[in-house]
């Protein structure tokens, strides 16, 4: 196993990107603990409480979820199983021991109408080494004993109604709470949408114009339709054989920042190289860990879309650090939680520990975009993501594409891991490529899913 996982850039080359994008100069890599000295706390006694089994409370079966037997007639029902299985990924420089469910980081995405009813199944292989649990943020039901351990070579099912819209964090949690924060910052999270039952509203944004000699606000208004991606935010707290670090955590020590799973996932690999600059091994990017198309679903991506396109984001931060959510070169149209719309044309949004949103976005004009975590740790650990919108580098002339293509999705796809489920407003992107953190095994399963 490499045991490796120390940054594969110079704090040189950091430097480049920092002031590339944002023309300030790096100072440091990572965000340091003010409010709580892990080193100076009694971790023998989190230890035992582990060792106890955890956080275990007895509540009465009056408060049990909806009975899986007796659903109430005409609700649809989307059966969700998944498996907890602790597996060994790479990440930027080396790899580290994660534990996943259903062998991808994050967890597959579940996509509902609001008012189904989800049932939710969760299988823990025999050979695996601990127990799980699967706590369902979508959810409003007693968490105890639903969310409870499931130990290995056993499974577990509940049922819920998903009745309110949006986008929800589901986690594994633990061994009844106790290592919950080893088993999420090891990979073991995912999100559910929920889509409103009457569908997503019109996106309107204000514009200026000249009329008559005077500048007019002038609203324009797009189709509910639009192309979605999903980003799913998380810090990793390793040590040097790849394993989780508690105190590291407790300090918020990040050793990467990712997203859907990688540090740089979402930048030019060597493909892109050699069609902008005429040469795989000469970088568009500074960073540019995942190049070689040898690493077939772990070689990076990028985002593509179509200028004027609507383009709806299903964002969550799954970590323990804030995600101050910007795109470099654009404004946040609209910005929605549980289907009530919080802001219109804002630059940055602010995501807590566990919180998310549904961002509407109008890419105006062809180029290069960045959507980041506006906090510089995050970005220079790993917490860039680029979008290339329209034709930006002449692509349709220089491959004589006949007829031209509104975007480059159409030639080289999306990566699947961003990519959702189609819901009742989503417009099907033109191609998906194989992207994500999944296992050999699970990567072959999602290939015959999708086709590719």
């Amino acid at each position: 196993m490499n045991k490796r996982y120390s940054m594969i850039f110079t704090i040189a080359a950091v430097a480049v990107i920092s002031a590339t994008l944002f023309g300030s100069t790096y100072t440091q890599t990572q965000i340091a603990g003010t409010t709580l000295d892990a080193s100076k706390m009694d971790v023998d006694v989190l230890q035992a409480i582990r060792d106890m089994g955890g956080l275990e409370l007895v509540m009465p079966q009056a408060f049990a979820a909806v009975d899986c037997a007796n659903i109430e007639s005409g609700r649809n029902v989307v059966e969700f199983n998944i498996t907890g299985e602790s597996v060994e990924l790479p990440i930027m420089g080396g790899t580290y021991n994660a534990m996943t469910f259903s062998g991808q980081v994050p967890g597959p995405t579940l996509r509902v109408t609001q008012g189904d009813v989800i049932m939710m199944t969760l299988t823990i292989p025999a050979g695996e080494a601990t127990p799980h649990g699967n706590d369902m943020h979508a959810s409003q039901m007693t968490a105890v004993p639903t969310f409870g351990a499931v130990l290995p070579g056993t499974s577990k099912t509940y049922c819920y109604v998903a009745e309110v819209p949006g986008v929800f964090k589901y986690h594994c949690s633990g061994v009844n709470v106790a290592a919950m924060d080893q088993h999420v910052l090891l990979g073991m999270y995912g999100i559910t949408i929920v889509d409103p039952i009457d569908g997503y509203k019109k996106l309107m944004v204000e514009k200026t114009k000249v009329d008559g000699g005077q500048v007019v606000v002038e609203r324009q208004f797009y189709s509910p339709d639009a192309l979605e991606f999903t980003l799913q935010y998380n810090q990793l707290y390793l040590d040097d054989d790849g394993n989780y670090d508690m105190g590291k955590m407790m300090k918020h020590e990040t050793t990467q920042t990712v997203v859907n799973g990688f540090a740089f996932g979402y930048v030019p690999n060597e493909t892109h190289n050699e069609l902008v600059l005429g040469d795989k091994n000469k970088n568009i990017f500074v960073a540019q860990p995942w190049n070689s198309a040898d690493l077939k679903q772990y070689q990076s991506q990028l985002l593509f879309i179509e200028a004027g396109q609507h383009v709806r984001f299903f964002i969550e931060n799954q970590g323990n650090e804030p995600v101050y959510w910007h795109i470099v070169g654009e404004i946040i149209d609209r910005v929605t939680q549980a289907n009530r719309v919080q802001a219109q044309g804002t630059e940055t949004w602010l995501l807590g520990g566990s919180q998310n949103m549904i961002a509407d976005v109008v890419f105006d004009e062809p180029g290069v975009y960045v959507a980041v975590n506006h906090d510089y740790a995050a970005i220079f650990s790993g917490a860039a993501t680029v979008i290339v919108v329209g034709d930006p580098f002449g692509l349709n002339a220089q491959l004589e594409v006949d007829p031209p293509v509104a975007s480059y999705a159409y030639l080289l796809g999306n990566p699947s891991d961003a990519v959702p489920p189609m819901g009742m407003n989503s417009i099907a992107h033109p191609m998906v490529n194989l992207h994500g953190l999944y296992t050999d095994a699970r990567a072959d399963e999602i290939k015959t899913e999708l086709g590719i």
